[in-house]
């Protein structure tokens, strides 16, 4: 099979928003009137973002969601991609089970895929998505990380630190079975499309947790201007059996604060409007919470703009810093 029989075959259909699609140099496509483009890219590396043995399905799934979820964050509606492929040689059963998982997250959102590359070398998968969102009075209306004010509620959605436990159970980092749950959150990511388009309204600052939960609530403040106090006793998480085990507490809190690929969403809102988004995330049947508040920033904050306190309302010392490629 050559490269052009490939691409026929898994990744050519019609896109019929786009103004020119697939088979030129490049495509050409514009938002709805009144809207404008929100577009990211992102890249899964073998052995470095996901493990050789995972399901080609679930590794196409996963590339968009890890995409989509960007625009998520942005409280944005998906419409286009773009995909590049590095692959050693074809192996038409990995490819068409890779091309079934992507088409199956690209099409549960309507997202026409407009173009992209093969090339042959180390596996490596890029995607570009593109979505959009409304403009107003000039002004997208896009969330940001910046705006957080002083007395806003941090809500997180999902459930923290499963997708980092499973993959320290998987590769024997930590001495414990990951449960089907956990797994799934570390090779299925899903991206909170639906959540961020209703947040755009109601959430003062958001940001997708993909680095870990402290790293991504670092960035808001910093953003944002402002410092989190956040309860550790509220971050939601499969893990909360394990805190209390004397071998796995450690590991088990490391996980649920600093390890990334939550693929959930962090998000400040008033907090007169602390029902609103209770419901909201009843309605989603996300096992989200209020972990915290916004609080001026003070001068002890110059290296941390992030407190988490205990039961006693007491700093833990937690570590800040999250997933780094060059740390």
């Amino acid at each position: 099979m050559t490269e052009f029989e490939l691409i026929a075959k898994y990744f050519a259909r019609s896109t019929p928003s786009a103004l020119i699609g697939n088979g030129d140099d490049a495509a050409v496509v514009a938002p709805r009137e009144g809207h404008a483009f929100v577009i990211t890219t992102d890249t899964l590396i073998e052995s470095r973002h996901y493990l050789p043995t995972l399901d080609p399905m679930k590794l196409g799934r996963r590339l968009a969601h890890v995409n989509l979820s960007d625009l998520a964050a942005m409280g944005a509606t998906p419409r286009f991609a773009t995909l590049s492929l590095t692959l050693p040689h074809i192996d038409e059963t990995w490819v068409d089970r890779f091309a079934q998982g992507l088409w199956s997250a690209l099409d549960a959102h309507s997202v026409e895929l407009i173009g992209g590359n093969t090339t042959r070398g180390h596996t490596s998968l890029s995607m570009t998505a593109i979505g959009e969102v409304s403009v107003v009075s000039g002004r997208a209306m896009a969330l940001t990380r910046a705006g957080a004010r002083a007395g806003d509620e941090l809500w997180v959605s999902g459930s923290m630190g499963d997708a980092g436990w499973a993959l320290y159970c998987m590769t024997g980092v930590i001495a414990a079975e990951a449960t089907r749950q956990q797994i799934d959150a570390y090779e299925m990511p899903t991206a909170r499309i639906r959540l961020g388009q209703a947040l755009q309204n109601l959430a003062t600052s958001c940001i997708d947790v993909s680095d870990g939960l402290l790293s991504e609530a670092n960035h808001l403040a910093q953003a944002s201007d402002v410092a989190f106090e956040i309860d550790f006793s509220q971050i939601p998480s499969t893990l909360k059996p394990m805190l209390t085990d004397p071998k796995l507490s450690a590991q088990a809190t490391h996980c649920l604060l600093a390890t990334g690929d939550a693929y959930e969403l962090l998000f400040t809102v008033p907090r007169q409007r602390h029902e609103e988004v209770a419901t909201l995330l009843r309605t989603h049947e996300l096992a989200g919470d209020c972990i915290g508040r916004a609080v001026p920033v003070s001068p002890e904050d110059s290296v941390s703009r992030v407190r988490v306190l205990d039961a006693s309302g007491h700093a833990m010392g937690a570590p800040l810093s999250g997933w780094d490629h060059f740390a």
